[in-house]
């Protein structure tokens, strides 16, 4: 027998060494020890009106200060951090650091705040815990975004939990909405105050783009929502999310994502009176480059 016992043993403890070892164990052990000792900061991006160039909104983004994972952007990491039990402690992290950030620059109430948040995240008694404490936290507008994939999936837990987050004052976002979600069909208590059009939209053939754009815009209204076009990245971009009447931009056209001390400052020049509303936004682009 114990030739066997002898082999199960070391099986068994190559199995826990191969796990410990892992890649996005090692990744998820990192961000951990990150979070602990502030190595995890928020960056802010604007969501400018297309029409008048005003800021009215600002994505909380993650950002990590680590050589080996961080470095690779959130766009590697977040994907294995949402799929974990870290998005709740990342979460709470991310508004408590943005009701802080954005009071002590004194952004104006009327500023909302977008953050992305997985439905199975969502969903969970967690969450559900953490929504007594968004109210004591002083954040501003809340607007928290669901993927149309997610939205389907978790349809009958989301829909209470939404209910219920709305009467806190929370609101929701259809995020990352493509061509393939024209024609998606909710249930009719599932809504949504804004719909984000993904930045792959602005990637198609020049010559149908505008008439998708105007598409899924128009979608987005008959939701009973507003809309913005994210990826926005030149005057050609700005001018189709104005003509498709969405009401609202995202992207480097308007600004990067910004610490809280550049962000007061992009505030107090996008929300600058103008003698030139209608082109406003086109000035705001090259001035927010050249800041």
């Amino acid at each position: 027998m114990w030739p066997i016992l002898v082999a199960v043993l070391v099986v068994l403890v190559g199995w826990a060494f191969k796990r410990w070892f892992r890649y996005d164990k090692s990744l998820l052990r990192a961000a951990r020890a990150g979070l602990r000792r502030g190595r995890f900061h928020v960056e802010y991006q604007p969501v400018v009106g297309v029409r008048r160039g005003r800021c009215v909104g600002v994505e909380a983004l993650l950002r990590w200060d680590n050589e080996k994972y961080g470095a690779l952007g959130p766009a590697h990491y977040m994907k294995f951090i949402e799929s974990s039990s870290l998005i709740g402690p990342m979460t709470r992290f991310a508004l408590s650091r943005a009701a802080q950030e954005l009071r002590e620059i004194g952004a104006p109430k009327s500023l909302y705040l977008g953050v992305t948040a997985p439905a199975s995240y969502l969903v969970s008694t967690a969450f559900i815990r953490d929504l007594g404490e968004v109210g004591a936290l002083g954040l501003p507008p809340l607007i928290l975004k669901i993927e149309p994939g997610s939205a389907r999936k978790f349809r009958k837990r989301l829909i209470p939990m939404m209910a219920q987050a709305r009467d806190t004052g929370v609101r929701f976002a259809l995020s990352d909405v493509r061509l393939t979600d024209i024609g998606l069909e909710l249930p009719a208590d599932m809504t949504f105050e804004m719909v984000k059009l993904d930045r792959e939209v602005l990637g198609i053939n020049p010559d149908d783009r505008s008439r998708q754009i105007s598409a899924l815009t128009s979608m987005g209204h008959e939701m009973g929502a507003v809309v913005v076009v994210e990826g926005i990245e030149n005057a050609a971009h700005h001018n189709i999310a104005r003509a498709s009447r969405a009401e609202f931009g995202q992207g480097f056209f308007y600004s990067r994502a910004l610490g809280a001390g550049r962000l007061k400052a992009f505030l107090q020049t996008a929300n600058a009176a103008s003698s030139k509303p209608a082109g406003a936004a086109t000035v705001l682009g090259w001035r927010v480059r050249n800041f």
